[in-house]
């Protein structure tokens, strides 16, 4: 997981699926771990996995076997453990050049702990410019604004604006809907389908952000259980 302060500063809070444990953990206490075989990189060197010697930990853990029933399969084997959030104190300036160069619609808001604490999407990002802009129509002829040293006259149905810094803090939806890591997948699917939403924050044991279960997720999971079963006759 990565995490963008107001600042701009970018911190990695990486947590991954422990085999030992059967829980995520904190990227760095995996490394620490007697058991840790270091990092390994996929060809490309893009995408980084962190090595267990733990006995049975060759086949990937975190992903469950496709016979294994939904409701038997924990959360932590459906997830998107690569998640991007941001902090609470992020401009909506920062935030929104970030959604769209990431084509992303959304992210977790998490403290400095990296807990959740509420999201924040494209929707919240308009309503906050209409709620909270200046909605006004123009302004009168002869009117001045002041830029630094200059006073510049507009002209007649000119729209001048104040642009307040806002923060992530005043569009972001304060209630985050989460699920804990060890909950069953199909519980994650009843609550998308009650609470009409399309994700879920995965929380690990201390309450911190470990991933996102999201409905493609979910019909990733199914469709792969679709492939191990025998053709009807």
């Amino acid at each position: 997981m990565r995490v963008l302060s107001g600042d701009g500063e970018m911190t990695d809070l990486r947590r991954v699926h422990c085999p030992v444990h059967l829980r995520t953990v904190a990227f760095d206490r995996c490394l620490a771990c007697a058991d840790s075989g270091g990092i390994a990189r996929e060809p490309t060197g893009q995408i980084e996995y962190a090595c267990c010697r733990h006995a049975g930990a060759g086949v990937e853990a975190r992903r469950a076997e496709p016979g294994t029933p939904m409701d038997h399969t924990p959360v932590s084997a459906v997830m998107t453990t690569d998640v991007f959030a941001v902090r609470a104190d992020v401009s909506l300036e920062a935030l929104t050049d970030v959604l769209l160069e990431r084509g992303i619609g959304g992210a977790p808001v998490v403290d400095e702990e990296g807990r959740p604490v509420g999201v924040v999407s494209k929707t919240d990002l308009l309503d906050q410019r209409f709620v909270a802009g200046d909605t006004g129509e123009g302004i009168a002829r002869g009117r001045q604004v002041s830029r630094g040293h200059y006073r510049v006259a507009l002209g007649p149905g000119i729209h001048a604006e104040a642009l307040p810094y806002e923060s992530v803090a005043d569009a972001m939806t304060r209630a985050a809907i989460t699920i804990p890591e060890n909950a069953p997948a199909a519980q994650a699917a009843a609550m998308m389908v009650t609470q009409g939403i399309h994700r879920v924050l995965v929380v690990s044991d201390d309450g911190k952000l470990s991933g996102i279960v999201t409905s493609s997720d979910i019909m990733r999971w199914v469709a792969g259980r679709g492939r191990t079963r025998a053709p009807e006759a």
